[in-house]
């Protein structure tokens, strides 16, 4: 009921008692509205927080799952031999002579696993051997086949010149510049060019199987050098390398003078601190995942000469972030313990 002033400005609502009850009911019914909005709106809340609960706990265990299945498929590691070997013999010759060498370079080693300088998903090969007494100075896993890199080269120079000499190539101009290349600046292509020259990797691991099997009981050479130099799959051992050194000491394989002039050519040396009057024919390899070097060392005593074969080898199962500071450390390696075994040499021939 509405009453109006005289003046009709003024207006002014007047509720009777039953306007007054439906007016409080119908608040309370909008009161009860509110209420159940907001029970609504927290209700929805309170779901959509448990689904983004359920969501990520969802992706959660994806992740796990996924990352489980990762390192399930990823290969196992290649096994890293710490163990020192005994003292292997080669050809029923004398095992080692020198039992303190080969004490003292186990101990050399094991301080730079110690130290981190050598990784422990690293692995290392190590040998040395008289070649005038005939002996094994020092052998730690002389047998495991473990990467070449540039250090094939020299197997590859075996394959061509074995070819020449069965009157199968010709030694060209350009075939002795390449061969230079190929040790003495350890040039990839021209180790490819020779590669082809015999047929290929496999006819070139072929031959030296098939025509020196005494050699090469643990090599594998498979690939032609990458671009970039990144070559991982060819494979041999110390002990292999050692026959082959020693079968160029004693030209017992075709053209064995060529080959070792050329790894005498000068370049940088990674076989230790030696004497000027010591003469070295090595060829060094590196690649993230390898470092190694192979050795003839010669030293004209006066009355007689003293010669010795010195391989070192550190290799891994992946490559390297760092691969200029990881090669300079294991370089660092390699020269000690060629350096341990020179000094020992020196000893026993008495001269410098």
């Amino acid at each position: 009921m509405r009453l109006y002033d005289p003046m009709g400005q003024i207006t002014i609502r007047k509720h009777t008692k039953s306007s007054k009850r439906l007016l409080i009911a119908k608040r309370k019914t909008n009161t009860e509205k509110q209420v159940k909005q907001i029970q609504v709106s927290e209700h929805k809340i309170t779901r959509r927080e448990f689904l983004r609960n359920i969501f990520f706990t969802v992706i959660g265990f994806t992740v796990l799952e996924k990352t489980a299945n990762e390192i399930q498929r990823k290969p196992e590691p290649i096994v890293l031999e710490k163990t020192r070997n005994v003292p292997t013999s080669f050809n029923g010759e004398k095992g080692s002579g020198r039992p303190e060498l080969q004490a003292s370079l186990e101990q050399y080693i094991d301080s730079m696993y110690s130290s981190g300088k050598i990784e422990n998903d690293e692995r290392t090969a190590w040998l040395a051997y008289d070649l005038i007494r005939k002996e094994t100075l020092v052998s730690i896993n002389a047998d495991v086949p473990m990467q070449c890199a540039s250090m094939v080269k020299p197997f590859v120079a075996l394959a061509f010149f074995h070819k020449v000499n069965k009157g199968e190539l010709v030694c060209t101009e350009k075939d002795k510049r390449f061969l230079r290349l190929m040790i003495q600046h350890s040039w990839n292509t021209a180790t490819n060019w020779f590669m082809k020259q015999v047929g290929g990797p496999d006819k070139v691991n072929e031959l030296l199987q098939e025509n020196y099997p005494e050699i090469f009981q643990h090599t594998e050479i498979v690939e032609y050098i990458p671009s970039g130099g990144m070559t991982y799959k060819n494979m041999s051992s110390a002990s292999d390398y050692n026959r082959f050194l020693r079968s160029m000491w004693n030209r017992s394989i075709p053209y064995a003078d060529e080959i070792k002039n050329l790894m005498g050519l000068p370049n940088r040396d990674r076989s230790g601190d030696v004497l000027t009057e010591t003469q070295i024919y090595h060829k060094s390899g590196s690649t993230a995942r390898m470092c190694g070097d192979i050795a003839i060392l010669e030293t004209d005593c006066g009355d007689n000469v003293c010669a010795y074969t010195f391989i070192g080898i550190i290799d891994r199962y992946d490559s390297v972030p760092n691969y200029m500071r990881w090669k300079r450390i294991r370089v660092g390696i390699i020269r000690e313990a060629s350096t341990m075994v020179y000094d020992t040499i020196k000893q026993d021939y008495r001269f410098g």
